[in-house]
């Protein structure tokens, strides 16, 4: 069997995220396909969603046919590097970190999420009015999700493990966009959409700043929906290169 690692990036706005799936378009089904492998046994870093779009990312590929070219003729996939393997790795176990990228546009959404309850062995009504937009409430409460937390609440279904470290949080502003940067050791299924939705929340006056601790040992009720993925960004993927090296046979590109 051939072994390769590849680091790729992507515009995932026209697909339906990065893991194969035969019946779909996907940034996985593409680059095999343009690659033209048959039998492939693939482990990808981060299952990025449908929409959401990759400046990093990594995919380890096992095939019978030894890949002549890494050269693929895609506008919104490109190979940024290959690597030739000596055996098949789970490139998810070489992961310390991401970071990602959220676009917020100042024109917001139409649809904003209006929480009801936060409950455990109490139940708190969430009364507040709806007030003109504060990003200083937004960037305020951004702060309360630093840390190593429980996000059972920005998670879509059932968790095992909900606990996730988030190292940093920042928010800058530009022209058109609210821009948040989020890096952490690791992150739920559409974690970081439904946090962009809570946070919008916040800063529209909808949830109080003085009860965001309990929204990772409460049930929130509703949860927050995912906001739109196109916005969504993995700027950057931190791999632990002292293990991975042990692998690696040849550098291709």
């Amino acid at each position: 069997m051939y072994n390769y690692l590849l680091r790729i990036k992507y515009n995932g706005e026209n697909y339906h995220g990065i893991a194969y799936q035969k019946e779909f378009r996907t940034i996985s089904g593409e680059i095999i396909k343009n690659l033209k492998i048959n039998e492939f046994k693939l482990s990808i870093l981060s299952r990025t969603d449908k929409g959401v779009s990759a400046e990093e990312n990594y995919i380890s590929i096992s095939t019978n046919t030894e890949i002549k070219s890494f050269n693929i003729n895609l506008d919104n996939i490109k190979i940024l590097n290959a690597y030739k393997l000596t055996d098949f790795i789970n490139i998810r176990k070489f992961s310390l970190g991401k970071l990602y990228q959220y676009n917020l546009p100042k024109g917001l959404f139409n649809k904003i999420y209006k929480p009801k309850y936060l409950t455990n062995l109490e139940k708190i009504s969430i009364d507040s009015n709806q007030n003109d937009f504060d990003i200083n409430k937004y960037m305020e409460g951004s702060k309360y999700f630093i840390g190593n937390k429980d996000f059972h609440n920005f998670a879509k279904g059932k968790i095992e493990n909900p606990y996730c470290i988030i190292y940093k949080f920042n928010i800058e502003d530009s022209d058109n966009y609210y821009i948040n940067y989020v890096e952490g050791n690791r992150f739920l299924y559409e974690m970081i959409r439904r946090i962009i939705t809570f946070l919008i929340s916040v800063g529209y006056n909808l949830f109080p700043l003085e009860l965001i601790d309990k929204v990772f040992t409460y049930n929130l009720d509703p949860k927050p929906f995912p906001a739109d993925p196109k916005f969504l960004i993995l700027k950057k993927v931190y791999l632990n290169w002292r293990e991975l090296y042990k692998y690696i046979e040849d550098i291709i590109i």
